[in-house]
């Protein structure tokens, strides 16, 4: 079998590691998945390998023995041609402290060993493709910039380009960037009304945005009358713009056949003449259309057009870097979840439920509320694992836990799943007395489930046991002691008849 070339592959990837097993495995598994990979087993080679022709991404180990990864990448970022690689760790050190200091010193991405074939490729992945938009961003606003400068012939067009990209730059969102593109070009070239059209949700059509510039209240009618319709491709001024994705100017609108233009007798009607749209363009692809208007017949000006189609591609980049930051932000929301959610059960795992417990502790304390811990733990699931599957039991606890969840579906309130068969409850801001009523309810409905059971000892369907603990949280107090508390309840309640509630 032919090897790909390099630059057909996904992504060139340096994998640095002191460890010859490690490397061959990195290297074999993102070799299989089509990844162009580059080895090094320190951190000297690492640089200069990077510095000689640089990779899209560099998955690095913390511990190699000429110099650590955390200075391997801090000089990676120093260094012109480098500092903007993403780097992944990939360590041994699970610690808190070694992760914060992998980010602090420049990393992306942090994955421990023993690590996971799908995780590693999921998050290898997802740095490449933010990587490469990051360049193509980059590239296509360089190219930009370049063709505002040739384009421009005199120095008051460079001055507006630069202050309308500018000001569109500032902008938060798609129509405040619409917003002020209609106003900086509108005042500056003396137009009297200017409209913006965006695709709908599928492209399936072009609809009025909430953007427009008008010099004159009259001018209001034909926005809302305007803001009533849409276009398909072909259909009136936007939609011809949409289908050649060129530029159409309308010297006098009352010299054209109404059937040309839609809006033709509202138009006239209030005194509009010259007309010209542009598209929005994205990698040959509209996003949207700029329409303006001015109440006396102007020639077509192709000087005006470039000028217009200029800081039309300076806010296509704006519109896609949105659009791209939103995408990456869903992205980095399904890797939290990834890493907070229990597999099985889609409730939070043992390690959000530490960290959250820590941190409401710390609030409940400082502001003297009380803070209750339910922990518990199905009656007679090695039985019922063993009489009915593992399977059944997967599915034992997922009806469980969605059982749980429903019952706290509250702000503040966590389910987490904490053991094997044992899940937590953290209530915040709630008392023992309402803690026993929310665990008596959680182990009625768990009952109701009539989840059959012939194996266990007290009910024919499965039941739980649960141990409460609450407290306010004191200064000389742990966070450990109300865990504790809860696990002794827990543990009574199993002693005395199982299928009960027991608060300490």
């Amino acid at each position: 079998m032919n090897k790909k070339k390099s630059q057909d592959l996904p992504g060139n990837i340096l994998v640095v590691d002191d460890a010859p097993e490690n490397l061959r495995l990195l290297a074999s598994m993102l070799e299989h998945h089509g990844y162009y990979v580059r080895k090094a087993i320190n951190g000297r080679i690492a640089i200069n390998g990077a510095q000689i022709s640089q990779p899209d991404l560099i998955l690095l180990d913390i511990n190699l023995p000429d110099i650590d990864g955390y200075e391997v990448c801090q000089r990676l970022k120093t260094l012109e041609k480098t500092k903007e690689i993403p780097v992944i760790f990939i360590s041994s050190y699970s610690q808190e402290v070694d992760k914060i200091r992998a980010f602090e010193v420049g990393g992306k991405d942090y994955i421990t060993k023993p690590f996971q074939l799908r995780e590693v490729l999921a998050r290898v992945e997802n740095q490449l493709s933010t990587y490469k938009l990051q360049i193509e961003l980059k590239e296509r606003n360089s190219k930009l910039e370049q063709e505002i400068i040739e384009r421009q012939r005199t120095e008051e067009q460079i001055r507006f380009l630069l202050l309308t990209t500018q000001a569109i730059s500032a902008t938060s969102d798609v129509n405040s960037a619409l917003e002020v593109t209609l106003n900086h070009i509108c005042s500056n070239i003396r137009w009297d009304f200017g409209e913006a059209w965006l695709l709908n949700s599928d492209s399936s059509k072009i609809v009025y945005s909430q953007a427009c510039y008008a010099n004159e209240k009259g001018l209001y009618e034909f926005r809302d009358y305007s803001k009533k319709l849409t276009f398909t491709d072909h259909k009136s001024l936007p939609g011809r713009v949409w289908q050649s994705q060129n530029s159409e100017w309308i010297e006098d609108i009352s010299q054209i056949s109404p059937d040309l233009f839609q809006r033709y007798d509202m138009a006239v009607q209030i005194g509009l003449k010259s007309c010209f749209a542009v598209p929005i363009l994205w990698s040959d692809r509209v996003l949207g259309i700029l329409v303006l208007f001015k109440k006396e017949v102007t020639p077509k000006n192709q000087q005006l057009i470039d000028l217009v189609k200029a800081v039309a591609n300076h806010l296509g980049v704006m519109i896609q870097s949105r659009k791209a930051e939103y995408t990456l932000k869903l992205a980095n929301q399904r890797l939290h979840l990834l890493a907070t959610l229990d597999g099985l059960t889609q409730v939070a795992n043992r390690r959000h439920f530490d960290e959250y417990f820590d941190q409401e502790w710390q609030r409940m304390k400082q502001e003297s509320l009380p803070f209750s811990l339910i922990i518990c733990d199905v009656d007679y699931f090695k039985l019922y694992n063993d009489n009915y599957g593992h399977q059944a039991g997967d599915d034992c606890l997922k009806k469980i836990a969605k059982t749980i969840q429903k019952m706290v579906d509250c702000p503040g309130n966590l389910v987490a799943r904490y053991g094997g068969e044992e899940f937590a409850i953290i209530l915040p801001n709630t008392d023992a007395k309402n803690a026993f009523i929310i665990a008596e309810t959680i182990r009625l409905e768990v009952q109701n489930l009539q989840i059959i059971h012939a194996k266990s000892e007290i009910n024919e369907y499965v039941t739980i046991s649960l141990g409460i603990s609450s407290m306010i949280p004191q200064e000389n107090q742990l966070p450990a002691e109300l865990i504790y508390l809860a696990d002794q309840a827990l543990y009574q309640a199993k002693n005395q008849q199982r299928n009960c509630t027991v608060s300490r």
